[in-house]
C-alpha cells in the first residue's frame, strides 16, 4: 500500500475515532420545560438553529428526500403523541418530521427540531411502537438539547470542525465500489446518497447527528427518553430493545455501511442492555399490561409505498435478499399492485443477469417475464413494464414480441427520457 494511502487512512480512522469517543457536555442545559418554566432559546442555540436551517437546505439539494406527505403526516401524528405536555407547554423548535430515500439504517434530529428517518430503517421495523421508539429517541435529542450541550464542551466543538477533514481523507469526491473490495470501509460508506451528502459538502452539525451522534452518554439518555416517551403513549415498552435487536441483526448481512451509521456492534450491545433493564424495572408494569399498543393498522398502509421504494433501492444495489423480503411484505397487503410486480421483475431479471448457472439464468428470467406481465395485466396504461418487457424479450432474442412491448411503451410515454434509445432498438428489430 502507497505510504500517502496509508497515511490518509489512518488519518481518516483517527479522526472518526476522536468522534466516537467524545466527552459529552459538561455544562448544564435544562430540558425544554424543566420545572414548569417557558423556554427560550440562548444565543449560541439560535446560532446553531439558524446553522442548521442553512444545513438542511444543502442536504435537500444534495440527498434525496422521500417524497409522502401522508407518511410524513403520519410519524408527525406519532411525534404529537409522544411529545410530552411540560415540552408543549413550554414551549420550542417545532418538530417536523421527514424521510430520506436511503436504504441504510438510520435516523438522526437536528437541532431545530427536524427529524429525518431513512427509508432502510422504516422498512425494517415491524411495528409502530418500534417506530415510536425511533422517533422518541431522536425527539430527546432535541427536547434535552443535546446538540447545545455538546458543542458546549470545548473538546466536542473543535471535534465539529474534524468533519472536512474527514471528508477530505476518505476521498469522498472519488468513492467507488472498489473501495469495499480493497477494504477501505470508511470510504465505501460514503457511497450511500445522504453521506456522501453530509460529508461531501462538510455538514458539520448534520454529521454529528447522522453519523457520529452525541457521545454514549448523551446517546444512553437519549434511549431513556425515548423509552420515557414511548410508555407515556401507551406503547409496548418491549418492543424499544427488540429495534437495536433488530439493528445489530441487519447490519451483519449489509456491511460496513450500516456499521459507519449507527455504530458499532458492542454499542447496540449497549443499547440493547440498557433499554431491556428499563423493560425489566422502571417499565415492568407497563411490559405487562394488557392494553399497551404495538401497531396500528395505519402503520401498515403507510409503511407499504416506502418499503416498496426502499426495495428497489437495495434492488439497485445488489441486495437481493433484503429486497425480496420487503417486496413480500408488500405482496401481503396490496398483491394486485402493478408497481410492485414490476419491482419483482426488475429484481428477477437482475439475478438472471448476474446467475452463473444457465438453469438459474432460465428461471429467474422466467420469473422477470411473469411478473412484468402481471404489472402490465394490473394496469395496461402503466408503461414501464412494457419497456421492461421490451429489454427481456430483446435480450431473449424475441424481435417480435420485443417489437410490440417497445411500440406499447413509445404510445403511452411519447415524451420519455430514454425514447430517443428505444426507437433505435426498434430500427435494430425492424431489419
Amino acid at each position: 500500500m502507497p505510504p500517502n494511502r496509508w497515511g490518509a487512512r489512518c488519518l481518516s480512522w483517527l479522526l472518526i475515532a476522536s468522534l466516537l469517543t467524545a466527552a459529552c457536555a459538561t455544562r448544564n442545559v435544562p430540558p425544554i420545560g424543566a420545572g414548569g418554566k417557558p423556554f427560550k432559546p440562548e444565543s449560541d442555540e439560535v446560532s446553531l438553529w439558524s446553522q442548521a436551517e442553512k444545513e438542511e437546505e444543502a442536504l435537500a439539494k444534495k440527498a434525496k428526500i422521500y417524497d409522502d406527505p401522508l407518511l410524513d403526516e403520519y410519524l408527525g401524528k406519532i411525534g404529537d403523541r409522544l411529545l410530552p405536555d411540560e415540552v408543549r407547554a413550554a414551549g420550542g423548535p417545532g418538530l417536523r418530521f421527514g424521510v430520506m430515500s436511503d436504504p441504510t439504517l438510520n435516523a438522526f434530529a437536528m437541532p431545530n427540531g427536524r427529524i429525518y428517518v431513512h427509508s432502510g430503517l422504516l422498512s425494517r421495523l415491524d411495528n409502530e411502537a418500534q417506530l415510536a421508539m425511533i422517533l422518541g429517541h431522536e425527539m430527546t435529542h432535541v427536547t434535552s438539547r443535546h446538540a447545545l450541550r455538546f458543542t458546549r464542551d470545548a473538546t466536542n466543538k473543535q471535534i465539529l470542525f474534524t468533519v472536512l477533514a474527514v471528508a477530505a481523507s476518505i476521498g469522498v469526491a472519488v468513492a467507488s465500489g472498489s473501495r469495499t473490495k480493497s477494504g477501505d470501509y470508511v470510504g465505501a460508506a460514503v457511497l450511500s446518497q445522504t453521506a456522501n451528502a453530509i460529508l461531501g459538502i462538510g455538514l458539520q452539525l448534520a454529521a454529528i447527528a447522522a453519523i457520529n451522534g452525541y457521545g454514549r452518554d448523551l446517546e444512553r439518555e437519549a434511549d431513556q427518553g425515548g423509552m420515557e416517551k414511548l410508555v407515556r403513549a401507551g406503547y409496548d415498552p418491549n418492543e424499544a430493545p427488540k429495534v437495536f435487536q433488530l439493528l445489530m441483526s441487519e447490519s451483519k448481512d449489509r456491511g460496513s455501511l450500516e456499521t459507519f451509521f449507527f455504530g458499532s456492534h458492542p454499542r447496540l450491545q449497549d443499547r440493547i442492555e440498557s433499554t431491556t433493564e428499563l423493560v425489566n424495572t422502571r417499565y415492568a408494569a407497563a411490559a405487562a399490561a394488557a392494553d399497551t399498543v404495538k401497531t396500528s393498522e395505519e402503520f401498515a398502509l403507510r409503511m407499504r409505498t416506502v418499503v416498496r421504494e426502499n426495495a428497489l433501492l437495495d434492488i439497485r444495489a445488489g441486495r437481493f435478499k433484503l429486497a425480496e423480503a420487503q417486496l413480500d411484505r408488500v405482496a401481503a397487503i396490496t398483491p394486485k399492485d402493478p408497481t410492485l410486480h414490476l419491482y419483482y421483475g426488475d429484481l428477477y431479471r437482475l439475478q438472471s443477469q448476474r446467475a452463473r448457472a444457465a438453469a438459474d439464468k432460465d428461471d429467474f428470467a422466467r420469473k422477470a417475464l411473469e411478473h412484468y406481465e402481471r404489472s402490465a395485466d394490473l394496469d395496461p396504461a402503466f408503461p414501464d413494464p412494457f419497456r421492461q418487457l421490451g429489454f427481456l424479450y430483446y435480450q431473449q432474442k424475441d424481435s417480435e414480441r420485443a417489437r410490440e412491448a417497445f411500440r406499447k411503451y413509445l404510445a403511452l410515454k411519447p415524451d420519455a427520457p430514454d425514447a430517443k434509445r428505444i426507437r433505435e432498438y426498434l430500427v435494430e428489430l425492424e431489419r
